[in-house]
Parts: structure tokens; sequence; C-alpha cells
């Protein structure tokens, strides 16, 4: 999508802020700088893995945090390799995104699983904690392996 370095993609981050932050709402600058920042960031990484990561942490995202999120997910990398999650959201995060990797509905894995589609979708968002058992159930569908970190 773009060729930005990190260190480029915080100082755009941080001159679009600087922008949203001084001109008065209806004015052009403001609006072409929300509409860059939505491009920015969430062309690449996406609304949803954003208010995921930031309930997750309990905390806004810094401009490096989030310039390490656009760079991974223009990657196809996982986002949770760039940025540190509690335990309960890694996993459910790492889920989510190996069912996508293997091209698998949530009812597919639900049902590889043993629960039900609904409370798969409650887990991926974080609304319900994967307990352990789960989380092993999930990984030998995708053939892998899950390393809890140390913080």
């Amino acid at each position: 999508m773009f060729d930005m370095t990190k260190d480029e993609i915080i100082q755009k981050l941080a001159d679009l802020n600087a922008v949203i932050d001084k001109q008065p709402r209806d004015t052009a600058e403001f609006h072409e700088a929300s509409t860059e920042m939505s491009r920015l960031t969430f062309g690449t990484i996406g609304m949803r893995e954003v208010a995921f990561i930031v309930d997750a942490l309990g905390r806004p995202l810094t401009n490096p945090e989030l310039a390490d999120l656009i760079i991974a997910s223009e990657a196809h990398r996982p986002l949770n390799t760039v940025i540190s999650l509690p335990a309960e959201a890694d996993a459910a995060y790492t889920i989510k995104y190996r069912r996508k990797q293997a091209g698998m509905t949530q009812v597919d894995l639900a049902k590889k699983i043993g629960i039900e589609q609904s409370q798969l979708a409650k887990i991926e968002n974080g609304q319900l904690r994967v307990c352990l058992n789960l989380l092993q159930r999930a990984m030998t569908v995708f053939g892998t392996s899950y390393v809890v970190k140390a913080l």
C-alpha cells in the first residue's frame, strides 16, 4: 500500500493528530486529516482489530505502537507479534488469526473444538475468556502450538 519507514509513519501520525487536535471539526483541514488518519490506520489494520487491542490494553495506542501494527498488517504478520497483549487477549487474537489463515468460519472451528459459534464469537471479540483446554483444542485443529509469553 505504501513505502514508509516506522519513523515516517510515526511522524505522519503525529502531524495528523496535531491537525485533528487544533482544527475545528467543521474545517476542511480537520476533515482531510481525519480521512487520512482513517485511511492510514483502518485501511491496513481494520477498525475491529484496533478496538480489540485498545480494549485489551485498557489504554490508547501510542504512535510507535500504531506504526508497528500498520507495518505488521501490511506485511500480513499477526499483530500480536509486535504488541504484547494480556494472555487472554493474546490467546483470543491467536485463535481468530489462525482460524482466518486456515480459511475457516467460526461455525467450522466451533464444531471442531466442541463449542457453539456464539461462544467462539465472544472469545474472539474478548467478551469471553478462553480456557486452556479450549485453546489446546483449537491449536490442535490448526496443527500448531501456543506459547504463553512471559510478562
